[in-house]
């Protein structure tokens, strides 16, 4: 506002940055920065304090306007170019340096409105006129801060929340009008007084800057892979986890679910898996700050830009971390002169059960009953006829319609010296199976200060709680589960018995084993197992120019969560004694960075960029817990631990690492064209052993711009044509603590007099040669852009090398124990990635395109021994399938191969071997849980108002091991529902067929892992539809909205695929466990929690 001359800048609130920021460094470092943002007295009488030495005067104005709110308009041909001056004065006025600045010369100032100073020759008489207008995108919505320039003069202004700008001119000049990512656009005055700009969006600009690792880069000078995610589509995604949302929108990137369940677990793989036993888990990277934890706090309206970094020339500078891919994650900021603005990003919605196991109804469950009894020579149980259909829909009683909610509102603006960008945010998802859901709030602040010319300040706080309630589904067996139960529960029987009371199903029925399924409404309420954690993540930079070129930039931060989990097991029958445990843990990651940037041109054709760096992170972990049981009753729940009647020794564990690391990276181009980057790191790690602390990862990339050639110049339809090659070695840390350590643990025994004792006995031998997994990699590559680059492609040929992987080496039992970590092993990922985008259609009615294809071929080159390792087994009694074996892909499925049935109705397998019997020796390989390629494909349509996304994804030529069917398709070996496929198609004594599907419905059918369970993984996805219109609020005369668009739409639409299953996009068995028998069980389908399909309706509204 102004009052008397003077201007205030806009303070934020010292109580809310106080209590929003909880760290003392940060709070101190925000309040210098706010005392900052003073006001300044602009007027003819303002003071100033400058000191210049031998200036020209065009320099003299451009260091007043830094310190003032005042902008000077001048032509430079009036100028004198000899005239120089020394300024050195201290809260002199304004006026007085300016008359002594222009002392002697033909010229003269005087001063207009919006603080201008017009400097022009003495006697000449300018004539000034004011030219207004609005500048608005080509859907009518007006654009804020847009630069409206006089072409050839530094006169300058902004457009305002609605569009709307106003400058003053003397002549009939021309203006420019220019905004991130839309064409700049010149037009003349030719005497007009209102001036009226349709800006259109250049696709290409808007990622145009790439974030690397510790900077920034312009795309066409990019020597190595990267790839951008447009997070305009990720906005108004349904996903808890914003790694979900990576589905489909870059090449080499596969997401795969592990459950469907809200905030469940996803896979994250760039270029294939480089560890059998370490993490396969890209390095996620926000705002500068290398997390340790996952990103499921993060909120994705909140993300301005993700960068994918693949290959080595991009990852090496994150050295012993980059060998599984880096994700850069920016979240949105205030920019320059952009006014106040509100947004708000909220959508509500449904879901429902995308699909349904179809299982025997109540007289189909009552025949193959009667069936089981007739082969164990006992008499029926039911009379079918009297059975009454369908039964109970045990599926129903567990799904449900769920609501799904998400909603945002945004701060963001400028001072003339400070940045700012607020958000809060709700996240709400019940699951689709009861007592199932979770909520997320969070909070985020980004700031910017400019504290000096020279001196810089930002600063991002997020933080979050997230409250999840669970119930076992994945991985469940024989009706165990709460799915596994509904899937397995007779439909002859009802939900409740005649008392009201939750039905016993697995005693009604003499051929159901007891000791099997559950009423899956067991978990139910008062049935609880919840988690609450908070996170907080904060950093705080101050970057300095040192002097031309030269950039300091100091990063502290820290990551912090703490969590708390609770259990409660009602007591429901009698009998039952109840149980409950809690559990509580802590994780708190500290890091610096100290960065130092040059950056030069020389020769008018070279350019030189180089960092060098030091980096020092810790990270903490605590946990501990308690189990308890024997209530007396379920009033107090889990609130009172003490009233159980046995309580269990408590558990408890730290664990703590520390990464120190130097880095370099030097950037050089010549004319434009020939590029080359070269990059090093070197890591020292707490993880490892004595003799290999410290490891270092150097790469190097070439490009050439071939399209700057000037045998290219007279090839029109050629844009851009840019060749890149690249070779780097990075590495992987992600092995728990003290692993090269001798460790030992506590044990409980019986001493002398049958008392309990507690002991140390030794559990872990140590290695001090343990040391990284490092990964070397090529990458060969173009970038071609076409049709005035309305055509891009991107190609990739890469070939990744993985050395000493970690692995547990057999010991001889002399040693005393049974394994050994140790480096030995090696895997190879090779494959080829493939992206174009397109804008096919550019008029009134607009469509532009993108797609993306990879393929990754995985290989097992060396093991320890070269011995074979198999999967671990499963509970149910299926033995391992999966396999590592040198010279195939790891987890190849590892089994047998029917051979039709018997005499007897049982199942035959192939004797392999040919020695006359089936014994383990005769397993082969049955299946490939690895797909020949993955697609996605993304369009989007405009028609005036109006505009259409729709995004498909999909997976070609894996498998899918189909475990369920181990329990539902078993042939009601212990009398568990079947699904509906085996009525009519088993083996009877009536007729006997040797190539019926099913085999005798008995308990004497056994089943092994086979080929019987191998099933199609491929699948085509419309994983989303968006419709949206952008309502013409000015026309309604709301003119303090800027934009308003309300869409509707849904997700998992519908899916092409020969799968059994209820969803290929599955891998229930997914683990960080640093056991190979467990992380080697992949592809893996067993009652996993469905996903969900959406339908929802939202609306982002701009003030």
């Amino acid at each position: 506002m102004k009052k008397n001359g003077l201007r205030k800048a806009n303070y934020l609130p010292r109580n809310l940055i106080k209590s929003l920021l909880i760290m003392k460094l940060t709070v101190l470092l925000i309040l210098v920065a706010s005392t900052q943002i003073s006001a300044s007295v602009f007027s003819q009488d303002a003071k100033i304090s400058l000191h210049l030495k031998d200036a020209n005067l065009s320099k003299l104005f451009r260091a007043i306007e830094k310190k003032t709110d005042f902008r000077f308009v001048y032509s430079n041909n009036i100028l004198p170019q000899d005239r120089r001056v020394n300024i050195d004065v201290n809260n002199t006025p304004l006026s007085k340096v300016l008359m002594t600045a222009l002392l002697n010369t033909p010229l003269t100032y005087s001063s207009l409105e919006n603080n201008l100073i017009i400097i022009s020759l003495k006697n000449s008489v300018v004539q000034f006129r004011k030219i207004t207008g609005k500048v608005t995108d080509e859907k009518g919505n007006p654009l804020i801060g847009v630069t409206v320039k006089v072409v050839g003069s530094n006169q300058a202004t902004t457009t305002d929340a609605d569009g709307n700008y106003s400058i003053e001119l003397s002549g009939d000049e021309q203006l420019e009008f220019s905004y991130v990512g839309f064409n700049s656009q010149t037009v003349e005055i030719n005497g007009k007084s209102e001036i009226n700009i349709t800006l259109k969006e250049n696709a290409s600009s808007l990622s145009d800057v790439v974030v690397i690792g510790y900077g920034t880069a312009r795309k066409k000078d990019l020597t190595g892979s990267v790839s951008q995610v447009n997070t305009e589509q990720l906005e108004s995604a349904p996903v808890y986890d914003i790694g979900e949302a990576l589905k489909g929108h870059s090449s080499g990137v596969q997401v795969t679910n592990n459950s469907g369940a809200p905030g469940g677990r996803i896979q994250v793989r760039i270029r294939g898996g480089n560890s059998m036993i370490g993490s396969n888990t890209p390095l996620y990277v926000v705002d500068g700050f290398p997390v340790a934890g996952g990103i499921d706090f993060l909120n994705p309206s909140d993300i301005e830009s993700i960068n994918i970094l693949k290959d080595a020339s991009a990852t090496a500078i994150y050295g012993s971390r980059g060998a599984n891919g880096v994700v850069i994650i920016t979240s949105k900021r205030g920019k320059k002169g952009q006014k106040g603005l509100i947004s708000i990003n909220s959508y509500y919605g449904q879901q429902e059960v995308a699909k349904k196991y179809k299982v025997l109804n109540a007289k189909q469950y009552a025949t193959v009953a009667n069936e089981w009894l007739k082969n164990s020579n006992l008499p029926p149980y039911f009379d079918v006829d009297t059975v009454k259909n369908p039964g109970t829909d045990w599926q129903d009683v567990i799904f449900r319609v769920a609501p799904i909610q998400n909603h945002t509102i945004t701060f963001s603006g400028s001072s003339e010296k400070t940045r700012y960008s607020l958000s809060g945010n709700y996240y709400g998802q019940e699951g689709i199976i009861m007592n199932s859901g979770i909520k997320r709030g969070s909070f985020r602040l980004n700031l910017d200060h400019d504290i000096k010319d020279w001196l810089s300040l930002g600063v991002n706080f997020s933080a979050s709680r997230s409250e999840r309630f669970t119930v076992p589904v994945d991985n469940g067996s024989r009706g165990n589960t709460v799915f596994t139960g509904a899937l397995s529960a007779p439909p002859t029987a009802s939900v409740y018995d005649a008392n009201g009371q939750i039905n016993r199903i697995e005693t009604l029925y003499p051929f159901v084993d007891p000791t099997d399924m559950r009423n899956p409404l067991l978990r139910a309420k008062p049935w609880k197992d919840r988690d609450f954690t908070n996170s907080i993540l904060q950093n705080t930079t101050l970057q300095a120019k040192l002097m031309e070129g030269l950039t300091l930039k100091t990063l502290v931060g820290i990551e912090y969560a703490m969590g708390a989990g609770e259990t409660f097991v009602p007591i429901i029958f009698p009998n039952d004694k109840g149980s409950a445990s809690s559990t509580s843990s802590y994780m708190n990651s500290f890091l610096n960075e100290n960065t130092l940037t040059y950056n030069t041109s020389f020769a008018n054709s070279q350019n030189l960029e180089a960092t060098a760096g030091f980096t020092y992170q810790t990270d903490v972990n605590r946990n501990s817990g308690i189990s308890v049981s024997g209530f007396p009753n379920n009033i107090t729940q889990d609130y009172n631990l003490a009233a159980a009647t046995t309580i269990n020794p408590p558990s408890s564990g730290i664990s703590k690492w520390t990464l120190a690391s130097w880095l370099g990276r030097v950037n050089y181009s010549f004319k434009s064209k020939y590029y080359v980057t070269a990059s090093v790191r070197a890591d020292g790690s707490s993880r490892f052993g004595e003799e290999n602390k410290w490891g270092v990862f150097p790469s190097g990339a070439v490009a050439w711009r071939v399209s700057e050639e000037s045998f290219m110049q007279n090839v029109k339809a050629i844009n851009s044509l840019k060749l890149r090659a690249s070779y780097g070695i990075t590495g992987n840390t992600a092995l728990s603590p003290y692993q090269s350590l001798n460790r030992l643990s506590a044990v409980r025994y019986i001493d002398v007099g049958n008392t309990e004792s507690i002991g140390y006995a030794p559990s872990g031998i140590a290695n001090s040669k343990l040391r990284w997994e490092t990964t070397a990699q090529l990458d060969i590559g173009f970038d071609l852009s076409i049709l005035n680059d309305r055509l891009g492609f991107t190609f990739d040929y890469y070939k990744k090398n993985t050395n000493n992987l970690l692995a547990s080496v057999p010991l001889p039992p002399s040693v005393g124990f049974g394994s050994i970590l140790q480096n030995i092993g090696e895997i190879q990922n090779a494959g080829i990635e493939f992206a174009v985008n397109a804008d096919i259609l550019t008029g009134e009615f607009k469509w532009d395109a993108s797609a993306q294809i990879s393929a990754n071929r995985n290989k097992v080159v060396k093991l320890a021994g070269n011995r074979d390792i198999i999967s671990t087994g499963f509970i149910s009694g299926l033995s391992g399938y999966n396999i590592a074996r040198v010279g195939l892909p790891l987890g190849m499925f590892y089994g047998y191969i029917e051979d039709g049935l018997d005499e007897n109705g049982l199942i035959k397998y192939k004797d392999l071997n040919t020695d006359g019997a089936i014994n383990p020796l005769d397993r082969t390989i049955i299946g490939n849980p690895n797909p020949d390629f993955i697609f996605g494909f993304n369009s989007n349509f405009s028609y005036k108002n109006f505009d259409l996304n729709v995004f498909i994804e999909g997976v070609q030529g894996n498998n899918i091991f189909f475990q369920t069917g181990y329990t539902n398709l078993n042939s009601f070996q212990r009398g568990q529902n079947q699904l509906a496929d085996i009525f009519g198609n088993y083996w009877t004594a009536d007729k006997p067929n040797p190539n019926a599907k099913y085999p005798k419905i008995s308990a004497g059918t056994q089943m092994a892992a086979s080929d019987r369970f191998i099933e199609d993984g491929s699948y085509l996805r419309v994983k989303t539809l968006q419709l949206g219109y952008n309502l013409p609020v000015s026309k309604w005369g709301a003119n303090f909205i800027s934009r308003a668009r309300i869409y509707v739409k849904a997700n998992n639409v519908f899916t092409l695929t020969n799968y059994i299953g209820l969803d290929p996009d599955v891998n229930t068995t997914g683990t960080d466990s640093q056991d190979i028998g467990s992380r080697l069980v992949i592809g893996t389908d067993t009652d996993g929690y469905p996903n969900a399909r959406i339908y929802a309706v939202g609306v982002q509204i701009d003030f």
